[in-house]
């Protein structure tokens, strides 16, 4: 194996792994509407994105070693691509993310109204509901030793995608201080709850389209190389030894990450 391929392996591969959890898996609470709270395991991601960072380093070894004296111009490239991907890999895992949790909290209203319903008390009632939450340990403390539920449930509100926590503790308040059913208010808001994330899933949907098409137009000058090489022509080295190419390689990169970068920014405002 060359230096030149090692070295274009070290510097992907530091890249990947110097960022903020690059080297790390996640474990994280999912849910859904027929099966109960469970941890699973988030290895699988990244198992198959180093993968495909071992073969950009491949492919960067190999351009590196055509290359030579563009060096300088290669490796900031290469990098520039591994940190957007990375950036956009970890906008997609906190939506993902926050949309379990959005989930979970319609199910605990859901749960707790049936609890209560069942005849369990509040405690008991919340205890279960709240046992597959880790996140949720305070709310059942707080009960426990009986302190403020509803300021404990709004402090758990603080993390992405359990805002509804929020109308959870106003409800809670509500009851106690009126005497109205919790487990009738626990249903309306778990109705309102419910509304919001059709919301929220058309709106990710209408923008599902654009994010695929950035990605695709993205990628595309790499089909075109492709389809050059098997045409018998040499647009590598075109880039890789010549000024003029160098500057085409710059502007290309510089311009697809920007635009990678612009579309995903306006999803995320356009994202409730």
């Amino acid at each position: 194996m060359s230096w030149s391929l090692l070295l274009g392996s070290a510097v992907f591969s530091s890249a990947w792994f110097l960022l903020p959890g690059g080297a790390s898996s996640r474990r994280v609470v999912c849910t859904d509407s027929t099966s109960p709270r469970r941890s699973v395991s988030a290895a699988g991601a990244p198992v198959i994105l180093s993968l495909l960072v071992g073969a950009c380093a491949l492919l960067a070894g190999w351009l590196i070693r055509e290359a030579g004296a563009v060096l300088f111009v290669l490796v900031p490239a290469g990098v520039i691509c591994v940190l957007v991907i990375r950036r956009l890999v970890g906008a997609w895992r906190q939506r993902q993310h926050r949309r379990r949790r959005q989930i979970e909290v319609i199910q605990l209203c859901d749960a707790l109204a049936a609890e209560m319903r069942g005849g369990l008390p509040t405690r008991e009632a919340l205890e279960r509901s709240c046992a597959g939450w880790p996140d949720l340990s305070s709310v059942v403390s707080a009960d426990r030793v009986g302190g403020d539920v509803a300021d404990a449930m709004r402090v758990a509100a603080a993390q992405p995608g359990a805002e509804g926590m929020r109308a959870v503790a106003a409800g809670w308040e509500v009851a106690a201080n009126s005497g109205a059913a919790l487990a009738d208010v626990l249903d309306r808001i778990a109705t309102g709850l419910r509304s919001d994330d059709e919301a929220r899933a058309e709106v990710t949907a209408a923008l599902g389209p654009p994010r695929a098409t950035a990605k695709m137009l993205a990628v595309l000058p790499a089909f075109g190389l492709a389809m050059g090489m098997s045409m018998g022509a040499a647009p590598l080295d075109f880039l890789l030894h010549s000024q003029a190419g160098w500057l085409c390689l710059a502007a290309g990169v510089t311009l697809a990450t920007l635009g990678l970068l612009w579309v995903e920014r306006l999803a995320q405002s356009a994202e409730i």
